[in-house]
């Protein structure tokens, strides 16, 4: 009897043997809980890759540009007519100098959406982001132009470069366009008016649409890189609509087109046809 009772508490093979009742409890026992599984983020929306303009270095676009110019020499602000030689025929326009007379003479190609405003606010023109074959360091536009390719690109779109009087160009600096009170002529016949305090430039009315449409166009193909205020958009709208391209704008926009491999959105790819001439009274 005592061999059996051991036997029923100890096993006869020598391990503790387990009771009916530790049996039942261990089978009624829920399973160990497992450690929750950490959920996979859904991956981060990728921004799409813009697809820059097939613009050219700087100043290959300046060359470019004065061909595309070759047979529409006139300055941008003024309308002053031009030689081969980027040199001003101030009588063609009535231009008087302001207060420079060599850079009255000079034509220059200069930007109608100024650097500044793709500029300013990137870290290649805030930091010292470059530096030189001495090793000082340097930012700025020149900077910019040699480590940021999207600025690049916009600073040398040839839908943003035109001929202009380094005079005008040298007084419009980066100022916002508008309206300026009186009628002060500060270039002889050419309608421009430039203030300083606070800094504005009044352009001509028969090339409001011709600016409008170049910010449009910054706009359209390179987004959110500009910083223009609200206010200035809102005009370039209305300017769009109340002055309508003519046909060399689309015949200049078409060309840059077909160079840069992306088309104005307002001017599409083509001028428009010439009204032709009603026939005279009796055919």
């Amino acid at each position: 009897m005592v061999a059996i009772a051991a036997c029923t508490l100890v096993g006869c093979g020598g391990t503790v043997a387990v009771s009916q009742q530790e049996v039942a409890k261990k089978a009624e026992a829920p399973p160990p809980k497992r450690p929750a599984a950490t959920p996979t983020p859904p991956p981060a929306p990728t921004r799409p890759t813009r697809v820059l303009p097939k613009t050219l270095a700087l100043a290959d676009a300046e060359a470019k540009a004065a061909e595309l110019y070759a047979a529409h020499r006139q300055s941008f602000f003024c309308g002053c007519s031009y030689t081969p030689q980027l040199r001003t025929i101030r009588q063609s326009c009535g231009y008087k100098t302001r207060a420079d007379d060599s850079l009255a003479h000079a034509i220059v190609w200069t930007h109608v959406v100024p650097p500044d405003a793709f500029g300013a606010h990137r870290t290649c023109w805030t930091t010292e982001a470059c530096r030189r074959d001495d090793g000082t360091s340097f930012g700025g536009i020149e900077c910019c132009r040699a480590q940021d390719p999207v600025f690049a690109a916009m600073e040398a779109d040839l839908h943003n470069i035109v001929p202009a009087i380094a005079e005008v160009v040298k007084d419009r600096s980066d100022y916002p366009f508008g309206d300026i009170k009186g009628e002060e002529r500060m270039y002889g016949a050419c309608d421009l008016e430039v203030q300083g305090t606070p800094p504005l430039i009044e352009a001509p009315a028969r090339i409001h649409g011709d600016i409008a449409r170049v910010f449009l166009y910054m706009r359209a193909v390179y987004g959110d890189e500009l910083e223009v205020a609200a206010d200035q958009w809102a005009l370039f709208e209305a300017w769009h609509v109340e002055d309508p391209a003519d046909p060399w704008e689309h015949e200049r926009a078409a060309a840059i087109g077909a160079i840069q491999g992306v088309p104005h959105p307002m001017l599409g790819s083509s001028p428009p046809k010439a009204e032709e001439p009603a026939p005279a009274d009796g055919g």
